[in-house]
C-alpha cells in the first residue's frame, strides 16, 4: 500500500531543497512543491505452502519506506527528486501482516518467513523527468497528451536507470504526470492540484529498466540471506485510471511485468490502487 500527502507549492525541508537544487530543472526554480509517502511492500516466492526456500525463487522480504520527494512541474513537463528511508526484515512486520490478512480471507498461510530477507536500513536516492510532446487537452472538454520519461535511482535496495513513456485520454484532463506506482517503476510526478469539476482520464504507457541493484531478488547487502541472479534488463506494459475530484485523486493501475530474475517461470501481472489527499 501507499499513502502520499501531497503539499501546495511551499518549501520542503531545508535538507531536502538543497538535495534537489543539485539537479537540471530544479536549481533555479523559485518554489517547490513537496510529497511525503509511506508505502509497504510484500515480496514472496510462488509457493508460500513451502517452508523451504526454493533456490531458484525469490525471497521473502517486507518493506516499510518513507521518501520526501519534490521537484518542478509545469505544463511542459515535471523534473523530480525523491529521497527514501525504510527498513527491511522482520523489523517491516511483512510475516505478521501477511499472515493477518490471509486469515482474514481465508487464503492459504504463508509458511517460508523464516527465509526472510534480514534487517537492512535502506537509503535511496533518486531523479525522474517528464517531458509532454503531444498536449491536445482543454479545460472542461475531452483531451489527449503523450509524455516521455526517464529516471535514475540509486540506493542498497534499488539501482537502475529507466525510459519510457504514457499517454493519456480523458475528460478535463489535470495537469499531472500520472499516478503513483509500485517501486522500482518510474512513478508519477506525484503532484496535482484540487479539482472543483471532476476529472478523468485512462492512460497506456510502457518502461524498460538496466537494473544494477535489486536487494528484493540478490538478498542482503552484507551477509544475511542469498537471493537469486537478476535480469539485467526488465520491462513493463501498464495502464489504468484516474479520477480526481476536490483535494482528493483515486488511481488504479495494472502491470504488466517481464522476469525480474533467472529462473522466474513468467513475467508478472498485478494491479495496485493508491489513495492520495492534497492539503
Amino acid at each position: 500500500f501507499r499513502f502520499s500527502r501531497v503539499g501546495a507549492v511551499r518549501t520542503p525541508p531545508s535538507w531536502l531543497a538543497k538535495v534537489a537544487r543539485r539537479f537540471p530543472g530544479i536549481d533555479e526554480a523559485d518554489a517547490l512543491p513537496y510529497r511525503l509517502s509511506i508505502s509497504h511492500n510484500l515480496y514472496t516466492p510462488r509457493d508460500i505452502e513451502n517452508p523451504q526456500l526454493p533456490p531458484d525463487d525469490r525471497p521473502y522480504a517486507a518493506w516499510l519506506n518513507v521518501q520526501f520527494a519534490t521537484g518542478t512541474a509545469s505544463e511542459r513537463g515535471a523534473d523530480r527528486v525523491h529521497v527514501g528511508l525504510g527498513v527491511v526484515g522482520p523489523l517491516a512486520f511483512g510475516e505478521e501482516i501477511q499472515k493477518a490478512v490471509h486469515s482474514a480471507i481465508d487464503a492459504p498461510e504463508p509458511v517460508g518467513w523464516d527465509n526472510q530477507i534480514r534487517n537492512e536500513l535502506t537509503l535511496q536516492l533518486g531523479y525522474d523527468r517528464f517531458r509532454r510532446f503531444i498536449d491536445l487537452s482543454q479545460n472542461g472538454g475531452p483531451g489527449l497528451d503523450a509524455t516521455w520519461m526517464g529516471g535514475a535511482m540509486l540506493g542498497n535496495a534499488h539501482t537502475h536507470v529507466a525510459a519510457g513513456g504514457f499517454l493519456r485520454a480523458g475528460y478535463n484532463l489535470p495537469r499531472g504526470y500520472g499516478p503513483p506506482r509500485i517501486t522500482p517503476a518510474i512513478s508519477g510526478a506525484g503532484y496535482f492540484m484540487p479539482s472543483r469539476e471532476p476529472a478523468w482520464y485512462l492512460y497506456l504507457g510502457m518502461e524498460g529498466r538496466r537494473v544494477f541493484r535489486d536487494l528484493f531478488i540478490e538478498g542482503n547487502t552484507f551477509g544475511g540471506v542469498d537471493g537469486v541472479s537478476r535480469k539485467r534488463h526488465v520491462g513493463e506494459v501498464f495502464g489504468g485510471f484516474v479520477y480526481t475530484r476536490g483535494p482528493l485523486r483515486l488511481a488504479y493501475t495494472h502491470v504488466w511485468r517481464s522476469r525480474e530474475f533467472v529462473g522466474q517461470a513468467e513475467g508478472q501481472s498485478y494491479g495496485a490502487l493508491s489513495f492520495s489527499l492534497w492539503w
